[in-house]
């Protein structure tokens, strides 16, 4: 019987120029997360109030706020008019601001930037909305050191990590890029290199189809076993980890060439996090997963 979800998407975003990230003290945040549709959720405090935001790597800004929750952060400077895209080609303006000093779940943070939340994304499955939450994307996070537990429902931000620790706990090491687009990872298939952001945003893994130099298509059943299979495409990427060990998940693969997306062949998604520990070590540039 043919299973359906209500829609799967991204929500990469990729601004025209890079961004500014944020510096943080020394103090650990540990929060619970849930999951709306494979993407992680959770609620920060920011100066006393409570923010619900989606948690996404594909955003390099410290935070997209409602205009309500702008409204209450004193003290935003302008710094630019900028435009961005997203997987699906919309063209966007808007404004980053920085603020010099935002206090988050007790951690002041310095130097943050913020922009005001507009909906994007990218529907490749089903029908509905594109998600209304904020989002805290990786400019909250430079030169801290972040655990996404998707097993455990939990989400940490801290700095005292120790790298053999998790080694010694099975995590494995992978090599990855900081790009003003995001965190970059080099992905394989039938012997030819593709680069692909970890975007948390993203419910499902996908790939480029004109970008792809060999399609071998597979069920999309092979990324998510809840995916309407009727007129889907996809294909197996392979990992390599650091110590030479290889990792293979499925992406879909959708149609088009998305030059807006310029060197970006398509997504690393939920589906190949989930039920994993993710260890991002944004300081000094390290990527574990368990």
């Amino acid at each position: 019987m043919k299973r359906t979800k209500r829609f799967f998407y991204t929500t990469a975003l990729i601004v025209l120029l890079s961004g500014c990230m944020s510096h943080a003290n020394k103090k650990t945040i540990i929060k619970k997360i849930n999951f709306e549709y494979g993407t992680p959720h959770t609620t920060f405090s920011i100066n006393g109030n409570p923010v619900y935001v989606m948690i996404d790597t594909g955003s390099t800004f410290g935070f997209h706020l409602q205009e309500s929750q702008l409204n209450n952060i004193k003290g935003l400077i302008y710094k630019r008019t900028y435009r961005s895209t997203d997987g699906a080609g919309k063209y966007q303006e808007n404004i980053e601001y920085t603020v010099k000093s935002l206090n988050v779940d007790g951690v002041m943070i310095n130097n943050i930037t913020v922009t005001p939340f507009k909906k994007w994304g990218l529907m490749i499955s089903g029908t509905g909305d594109l998600p209304e939450s904020s989002v805290a994307g990786l400019g909250l996070f430079e030169n801290k050191q972040i655990i996404l537990d998707y097993k455990n429902n939990t989400f940490i931000m801290t700095d005292h990590i120790l790298h053999d620790d998790l080694i010694k706990k099975g995590y494995k090491e992978y090599v990855y890029e900081i790009s003003s687009d995001g965190i970059l990872i080099e992905v394989s298939q039938s012997g030819n290199k593709y680069h692909l952001i970890l975007d948390t945003g993203a419910s499902v893994s996908m790939i480029w189809k004109e970008r792809l130099h060999s399609l071998n298509l597979t069920s999309c059943l092979t990324v998510n076993p809840e995916m309407d299979n009727e007129g889907c495409e996809a294909t197996v990427l392979e990992i390599t980890q650091k110590n030479g060990g290889s990792t293979y998940f499925g992406a879909v693969v959708v149609p088009g060439d998305f030059k807006h997306m310029d060197k970006v062949d398509g997504l690393i998604g939920n589906n190949l996090l989930a039920d994993k520990e993710i260890f991002f070590d944004l300081k000094n540039k390290k990527l574990y997963i368990k």
